[in-house]
């Protein structure tokens, strides 16, 4: 029964071990045939993309100096315009400061003119317009005593008449 059993056993492992080596020679079989088309697709591959990578280096080496100068011209473009934005920086502090002074100066101006305007108000009330006032009160004063002695003269005439009217009515 040992021997039987030992039998199987050697069967089943012959049996099992030629058909890992089947399994083994198809993946072997398929390796080899997946390599090869892996071959043949990149042989073609580099066919069709060698003139295109050729023709990409010589435009590359044909640009580079162009790329060279656009850079170069670029950086000099850089330079200028900060140079000018400066420039205009500085120029337009400037203005404002101009302006902020003119501003300034303004106010006082004005700020002058109305204390002189006002001060010429003042003293035209007080030398000119209160003694006209003054004049005017007086005249009017005086007009009014003439006017009430003018009445006063003109009321005795009005009574003295009545009167003889009255004496010879009687």
């Amino acid at each position: 029964m040992n021997q039987t059993v030992l039998a199987i056993f050697v069967v089943c492992a012959s049996v099992a071990i030629i058909l890992q080596l089947v399994v083994l020679y198809a993946f072997y079989k398929a390796a080899t045939r997946s390599s090869t088309q892996m071959q043949e697709t990149i042989g073609r591959l580099e066919q069709k993309t060698e003139p295109i990578l050729t023709t990409a280096q010589v435009i590359l080496q044909d640009a580079q100096p162009k790329i060279n100068e656009i850079t170069s011209n670029l950086a000099e473009a850089t330079a200028i315009v900060r140079a000018q934005v400066s420039q205009v920086s500085d120029a337009t502090s400037e203005i404002v400061e101009r302006a902020r002074t003119q501003a300034a100066r303004l106010d006082e101006l004005i700020q002058s003119t109305m204390e002189k305007i006002e001060q010429t108000t003042d003293f035209l009330q007080n030398a000119v317009v209160m003694p006209v006032r003054r004049v005017h009160a007086i005249v009017q004063a005086v007009g009014a005593g003439l006017s009430f002695l003018k009445r006063g003269h003109s009321q005795e005439r009005i009574e003295n008449a009545g009167d003889g009217e009255e004496e010879m009515f009687i």
